[in-house]
């Protein structure tokens, strides 16, 4: 099972102070404008190109004004009435999930509700869903159509391949209102090329922002009240190369010195060595006081009074005094709020002044980290003072305080700041410690990784019992309960929901009565294995357990998960709206608690995708598996990952794409290939293989299928397939299939109604009716239609009930007839029931007249959706072709022959250009085509759209 189903929630407080921890506001909060600054007036000129174009690049080494010409466009574009998002970056965001987190709430200072679903499922998450993230943004940037600039500072820490990547996928689909503007050290790594050929791109160098001699005169002279002579002009002019932080730094010097003249040609080299001089000249002339103050608090990212006192052993109001001396002399202090209480130094000054305090004051940087980090840790800010304590090599330190927040993190999902201090931890100090060990092994849930689960759960067992004497009772008793819910998490999470079982019967019981949170896990677990198992009844029972203690322990995801679990369980009973209506329950929950789009939404939403598809909503069904698939395979239960992969296929397949759902297949069997053992994704994977291979006719491909897995059709009969489940139905069923396929009906049948009788005994009507449909489709093949009706009669209430389309359809033609002819056993059974000759009806099954009603019409429409699948969509005359289509895909048809292309039909339609995408793969699918000119003059040959007569 999924470690978010047996994760502790500890309340919206926590949750919402975890998050804010790690998001700074003064990040992506607009700064406040640099006062006294020179007039660029020539650097306002590309404003005017910028809306023409998706990107502006700004690239020059540091020092050269790069972040003030932002500030400068920024003010500009919000008097012109241009929204602006900003977002100052540093080296803890090459990250892609931590990146996303910020953008999102930077575009949120300009409208709040820009990524609300994006970030609900970036929260949640264990994993990073980076295409479903980009693509709900992009869909609520679109949806905005506020002329919006991105303005994203310091982008040369940005190398991760998946973040350059998302950035990419950002820029290729942005809507038209989003301009971005990338300013850092050196060009970022992106594929700019094509943009820039389509003159999509604005790119600035060093020798675009560099300070030409009117500038520099104005800073010097008028800004910094120099007075220097027009040849001292020209000389520093020369030897800075009008590089804006060699300017700053050269006034410092110059302001205290009389022989001005001499001073400027004293020095002489590249900008490296310009900059060392400067900045050691500037250093050295302030006083002894301001030295040691600029030392002790160069490290912090970010600084405010009350962390300079604690960090330069002063009173507050002296830190204050000396920040505010610091800010006034010019000294590379940079406001960072407009209140004036947040403060960082210059990216380059700030370097020299931690380089400094390595060189001067080596034995103080653990002690300094060390105050950094209580100073944090009473502020509230927990992230930035384990951070400092590992810096400070405090490893015990911080193995206290992540061992103290580790389960409110991974409750929330934040797993990827926990996995960084677990690798920053010294390993022989993890192995002493069972909490971080365990903690290692929910991590390790999330991502999806149950082998590695299990290599650390055997460490963290010898570690629990070599700690045995040396802790409490309690504290004993409590690692030996996680230890064990886990065990059987590994089990269940590994598919072996037998083993997982007997382990929860044998534990479930020893837990301790004050921590419902592990009841409820362990109930959660036994759920899904008595599901998987086949033995629903105890299954119900579990959940029902399980919610009632994650009630109880107020577990948002243990609370999602069991009624997810027992919708499951009602699924497989065959009571598909009672399931949906659990999921649309545990779909609430999620979304109330954790905001729409959370991971726990997108485990529920991959169900309700294969209901819908059940139902024959083929448009809804590909939605959600589009919306919620990147998630579930990656980190979720055994029977997500089944239902997205075979989902995907089935949607093919039901597109007439035979083709591309049996190479969605031949991916998943070559992933199944490295795995020890036969796994339920590898034999429903060979079933659903099977089953396209006979509709093809193709018997001998269905058999090397079969035999892939170890199995013999040959040698199966009625008792010889008796593994318990979740696969010997599977491979029953797909042997079945080859038998009847082969002409050998009796054998068939018999292996059917032996699987039938034990479906029927554990209650599982879903895959009874699947079952019985085959053992129908026998007779008939047999001649018997009287026999394949009486098969098929006592389950037509709960087909038509429960809407079960899909698993008739999927069958192929001959299930027409087999659908022609209960059409007429219940027409003519309706007969007798009306002159009271059959007050059962036929099969014996007792019927309302509204119940009876409800078979019939099912029963049509079903003939209605089988009378076209039959027939070759080439033979299907233009007034008679039934194919399917929705009205928005013939929308995309009317715009797609009027020449629109995938961005006009975006714009057009109001939808994403993946969504585009999405109903054009559709539309080539029902009309048979590869390419829109096949499109357009398939749908004008089958007057679907009107000829142009233009």
């Amino acid at each position: 099972m999924g470690v978010v189903g047996m994760v502790r929630s500890t309340g919206q407080g926590v949750k919402e102070s975890w998050f804010d921890q790690e998001l700074i506001g003064t990040k992506f909060r607009l700064p406040p404008h640099p006062s006294n600054l020179v007039d660029r007036q020539r650097l306002l000129t590309p404003l005017d190109r910028l809306f023409n174009r998706k990107l502006t690049t700004i690239s020059a080494p540091a020092g050269f004004g790069k972040t003030t010409l932002l500030l400068q466009w920024a003010q500009h574009l919000q008097q012109t009435g241009h929204h602006v998002a900003w977002l100052a970056l540093d080296a803890d965001d090459n990250e892609l999930r931590r990146f996303l987190c910020y953008l999102i709430a930077a575009l949120q200072t300009v409208d709040p509700e820009i990524g609300t679903a994006a970030l609900a499922l970036l929260r949640s998450s264990p994993v990073l869903p980076g295409d479903a993230v980009l693509a709900s943004l992009i869909n609520d940037l679109e949806q905005t159509r506020k002329p919006l600039v991105v303005m994203l500072d310091d982008t040369h820490w940005l190398q991760a391949t998946d973040l350059l990547q998302a950035l990419e996928s950002l820029l290729t689909y942005a809507p038209a209102n989003l301009h971005v503007i990338l300013a850092g050290r050196g060009t970022v790594p992106l594929a700019a090329a094509r943009l820039k050929v389509h003159g999509q791109m604005l790119d600035l160098q060093a020798a675009d922002l560099r300070f030409d001699l009117t500038e520099s005169g104005d800073f010097l002279n008028s800004r910094r009240a120099l007075d220097l002579s027009p040849a001292d002009l020209v000389i520093l002019q020369h030897r800075t190369e009008g590089w804006a932080a060699g300017l700053q730094l050269a006034s410092l010097s110059l302001e205290r010195r009389v022989e001005r003249s001499a001073f400027i040609k004293s020095f002489s080299g590249s900008d490296r060595d310009v900059a060392d001089f400067l900045v050691n000249d500037v250093f050295i002339r302030q006083s002894r006081q301001v030295q040691d103050f600029m030392l002790r608090t160069a490290f912090p990212d970010r600084l405010n009074a009350s962390l300079c006192a604690a960090l330069a052993d002063l009173p507050l109001s002296e830190a204050a005094d000396l920040l505010t001396i610091v800010e006034r002399a010019g000294l590379f202090l940079i406001p960072l709020d407009s209140e004036g209480r947040w403060f960082r130094y210059h990216h380059l000054f700030g370097d020299f002044l931690r380089h400094q305090l390595e060189r001067l004051l080596p034995a103080e940087m653990a002690p300094l980290h060390l105050k950094a980090a209580a100073w944090l840790e009473a502020a509230g800010d927990t992230t930035a003072a384990i951070n400092h304590l590992l810096a400070a090599g405090a490893s015990d330190q911080a193995a206290d305080k992540v061992e103290a927040c580790a389960m409110d993190l991974i409750s929330q999902s934040h797993v990827t700041v926990l996995s960084s201090w677990l690798n920053k931890i010294p390993t022989d100090l993890t192995m002493t410690r069972p909490r971080l060990l365990l903690t290692q092994v929910w991590l390790f849930f999330h991502m999806n990784k149950p082998l590695e689960a299990v290599r650390v759960l055997r460490v963290a067992r010898r570690a629990i019992a070599a700690q045995r004497d040396h802790v409490d009772a309690a504290q004993h008793a409590l690692w030996q309960a996680e230890l064990r819910t886990l065990m059987a998490g590994v089990m269940s999470a590994s598919d072996r929901s037998a083993h997982a079982r007997a382990l929860t019967e044998k534990w479930a019981g020893q837990l301790p009565d004050d921590q419902p949170f592990l009841h409820g896990v362990m109930m959660n677990i036994r759920s899904y294995c008595e599901t998987s198992l086949g033995h629903l009844a105890a299954a119900r029972q579990a959940s029902a357990a399980a919610r009632k203690s994650h009630v109880r322990a107020q577990s948002v995801f243990g609370i999602v998960y069991a009624d997810l679990l027992a919708g499951l369980t009602e699924k497989a009973a065959g009571n598909l709206r009672q399931a949906a209506q659990l999921f649309a329950r545990a779909q609430g929950i999620a979304d109330e608690a954790l905001g729409v789009g959370s991971y726990a939404a997108a485990l529920v939403g991959i169900f309700q995708a294969e209901l819908h598809y059940e139902w024959n909503d083929l448009d809804e069904a590909s939605q959600l598996l589009s919306q919620h698939r990147e998630v579930v395979e990656d980190s979720a239960l055994v029977v997500h990952e089944v239902v997205s992969k075979l989902l995907t296929a089935r949607l093919e397949a039901a597109q007439g794409r035979i083709d591309a759902a049996l190479a969605q297949l031949d991916r998943v069997e070559r992933h199944q290939a490295t795995a020890i053992r036969r796994t339920r994704l590898s034999v429903a994977a060979m079933q659903e293989r099977v089953r396209l291979m006979l509709l093809r006719g193709d018997t001998a491909s269905a058999r090397l299928a079969i035999q892939s897995l170890g199995l013999d059709p040959d040698q199966a009969n009625g008792s010889s397939i008796s593994l318990p489940m979740p696969t010997s139905d599977l491979d029953v069923l797909a042997i079945a299939r080859l038998l009847s396929a082969e002409g050998a009906q009796d054998r068939a049948i018999d292996l059917l109604q032996n699987l039938g009788q034990r479906l029927e005994a554990e209650g599982r009507g879903r895959r009874l009716v699947q079952t019985r449909l085959l053992l129908a489709l026998c007779h008939q093949r047999r001649g018997d239609m009287a026999a394949a009706g009486s098969v098929m009669a006592p389950h037509l209430r709960m087909i038509a009930q429960q809407n079960i389309t899909r698993s008739l359809l999927d069958e192929g033609p001959e299930v027409a007839t087999l659908v022609a002819g209960l059409q007429r056993y219940w027409r003519e059974d309706r007969g007798r029931d009306e002159q009271g000759r059959d007050e059962q009806g036929r099969g014996g099954i007792s019927l309302t007249p509204t119940e009876s009603q409800a078979i019939g019409r099912h029963l049509d429409k079903l003939a209605g959706f089988l009378t076209p699948v039959s027939q070759p969509v080439s033979n299907i005359a233009a007034g008679e072709a039934k194919l399917g289509l929705s009205a928005r895909e013939v929308d995309v048809l009317r715009l797609l022959s009027d020449g629109l292309s995938n961005r006009d039909l975006s714009r057009s339609l109001a939808i994403s250009p993946d969504t585009v995408k999405w109903h054009l793969k559709n539309i080539f699918g029902k009309l048979g085509v590869e390419s829109r000119a096949q499109a357009i003059v398939t749908a004008q040959r089958l007057r679907l759209i009107e000829v142009s007569t233009q």
